[in-house]
Parts: C-alpha cells; structure tokens; sequence
C-alpha cells in the first residue's frame, strides 16, 4: 500500500501539471501548494444489496456530493454504479468502468483556487445502469479506492484572477481550516474554530 501510494502520489502531481497547462497556468502553478502534500488513501466497500433498496427515491449508494480537496483518483472495481453531473444540472451520466483507466475528479477546492474556471465533480453511486443489472434482485459488493489530493496545510486558497477586471468568485481559505473544517462536518463532529458558512459554500 506504501508503493500505490507513491504512485498515487506522482500520477496526482502529474495530473495537475497538466491542468496547469491547459488552462494557461504554466506548468509549475500548482508546484508550489503540494511539496509536501498530505494526500489521503481510502479504501472503501460497498456490501451487496437488495436492489430495491437502492432504486427507492432519495436512496443511493452513496448520496450525490462532491470531494472537497483539489482532485481525486479513483479506482473503480468492473461492477459499475458510478455517475456524474458534470455541469451540476441534475443530470446524471453513468461513468462506466473502464479496465486500466484512472477516474479524475476535480475537487471544491480546486473549483475555488481557479475561481470556477473548472467545475467540482458532482457523483453519486447507484445501481448500474446495463439491461443486466434490472434483472437481478440483489446489487453485488462493489469496492473503489479514491485518492484525495490536498495541499499543503497552510496554503492560503485566495482565487486567481488573470485580468484587474476580473472578479474573484470567493473569499480566500486556508488550506487546512478548510480540510479540517469539511472532515468534522462529514464525521459530525465539532470544532472550536471553522470557516464561515459563506466561505465553505460554494457552486
């Protein structure tokens, strides 16, 4: 696990290098954030269940939410499930499994840092979507192993701007009051200083 990780960790920066590329950046933007990056390795099991569960309104395998770092990598097993509101319209599309492909999602913190020239990938986990899986009474286990790139803790998140015309979309956040603020909302727990609401919010 301590050599996928490494790679994990390489491919991650290699990832945003090029996102850094594509919007203009330059190559090095997003060097200086991640040197010593604390990225976070999951491994996540889904148990098999009955497929009516899941089909009910409201219910899901996992309910529609987006990552809050700067990316994710995702590994996904061959059962399927995985779907994706690119454009956060309530229109989601399968995101089918593709043997010896990476998934890669952009994050909240990254929509926030490029002042929304990328959107976060909004997902959701449900019942596949092939003729296969509507004839059958029980979902199986399915497993998918996300890696969350992070930056540095004591990054300050203030949005680019390219022009003095251009207005920044969000006020600036650290990088760890952010981190630490969205893990205690996600296990409920409670913390002594956080982020406003209005900084947190974001799409």
């Amino acid at each position: 696990m301590d050599a996928f990780y490494s790679e994990c960790l390489t491919l991650s920066l290699a990832v945003l290098k090029c996102l850094a590329m594509v919007l203009q950046l330059g190559d090095t933007f997003f060097d200086h954030i991640t040197t010593h990056a604390d990225p976070q390795l999951r491994l996540i099991h889904y148990p098999e269940i009955e497929r009516v569960v899941i089909d009910r309104e409201g219910h899901a395998r996992i309910m529609p939410h987006s990552d809050f770092g700067l990316c994710t990598l995702l590994f996904q097993d061959s059962i399927g499930g995985l779907e994706i509101d690119p454009f956060h319209t309530g229109e989601f599309k399968p995101a089918t499994p593709v043997p010896g492909t990476v998934l890669v999602n952009i994050g909240d913190l990254m929509q926030r840092y490029t002042n929304d020239r990328v959107k976060s990938t909004l997902h959701r986990v449900m019942a596949p979507r092939t003729d296969m899986s509507t004839s059958i009474d029980r979902l199986p286990a399915r497993y998918s192993i996300p890696f969350f790139v992070h930056p540095n803790p004591e990054t300050l998140i203030d949005p680019i701007t390219l022009s003095p015309d251009e207005e920044k979309h969000y006020a600036p956040v650290h990088a760890a009051e952010w981190r630490n603020m969205h893990t205690a909302r996600n296990y409920k727990l409670e913390l002594n200083s956080v982020a406003s609401e209005e900084v947190a919010t974001i799409g």
